[in-house]
């Protein structure tokens, strides 16, 4: 049982080997040189909010994904630049699919089903949104604006993530409310062409957009835990906007209280 120290907050990586000369969302590497990288938004968020983080890099290895989750008591599925494998939802890719990484696809979905079944908890953001619906056999709309042209625009390029770009409908008596101290509304920026088509197994969706898009999901049967996914990035609005600060916030007390009971 641990109980001294920070609550311990794992972050998924992205990874690059080369094979696209090592440039990502974050700036070219240079030379193609692999690379396991994350913003660092996201630790930043975490420290604010009294946790200490460790980068979690991409391994399909069952025995090392244990491992972690036995050195964290939270965890945090980070957003990519790549899309989640249709196939694990019974679909076919269409054209308008991004980059597939299943490598990094592997490990998020067996550190997801990990951490709920011992009720670790969890942070899904933008694409960790997704894979946790795809966790409980959700679907998603591979690309939104070809298969939902009547969808607002979700990906704000080129205004800066650190700034929001339209507001979500928060379901009043969910976790998420709860989390955000009862508000209906939160305003949210936007870097994503795909969303939740079918919900999971299990979760229920707690903020949607103008559009009737789902902009989160929670568990349905939370029982004390916490189990969230964003479609949005809090990590990087929580130095001005007091909502994402307290995701952040009830993340890592969570953590706290998981960290106790180890």
């Amino acid at each position: 049982m641990r109980k001294a120290g920070l609550p311990v907050i794992g972050i998924t990586t992205d990874a690059n080997f080369g094979s696209d000369g090592g440039k990502t969302e974050a700036g070219a590497w240079g030379n193609g040189t692999p690379v396991f990288w994350l913003n660092k938004s996201y630790a930043d968020a975490v420290e604010s909010a009294g946790g200490f983080c460790v980068l979690i890099p991409v391994m399909t290895s069952r025995q090392k994904i244990r491992m972690c989750l036995s050195m964290i008591d939270g965890l945090i599925i980070s957003g990519g630049d790549f899309d989640i494998d249709p196939a694990l939802y019974g679909e076919k890719p269409v054209p308008q699919i991004g980059a597939l990484k299943s490598g990094r696809t592997v490990m998020e979905m067996g550190l997801l089903k990990g951490a709920l079944k011992i009720g670790m908890p969890t942070l899904g953001v933008c694409g960790g949104h997704q894979a946790l619906n795809v966790a409980f056999g959700g679907s998603l709309w591979q690309d939104i604006p070809s298969q939902v042209p009547s969808a607002i625009k979700h990906s704000q390029s080129p205004v800066p993530s650190t700034k929001p770009s339209h507001e979500v409908s928060v379901v009043l008596g969910s976790f998420l409310s709860e989390t955000v101290g009862g508000r209906r509304t939160l305003k949210v920026n936007s870097t994503h062409h795909q969303c939740i088509k079918k919900l999971g197994r299990g979760l229920v969706a707690s903020s949607t957009s103008p559009d009737g898009l789902v902009e989160s999901v929670e568990l349905k049967k939370r029982d004390g835990r916490f189990a969230l996914g964003v479609q949005w990035h809090p990590e990087r609005l929580f130095g001005s906007d007091e909502p994402s600060a307290l995701i952040f916030k009830k993340l890592v007390a969570s953590a706290a209280k998981f960290r106790k009971g180890r």
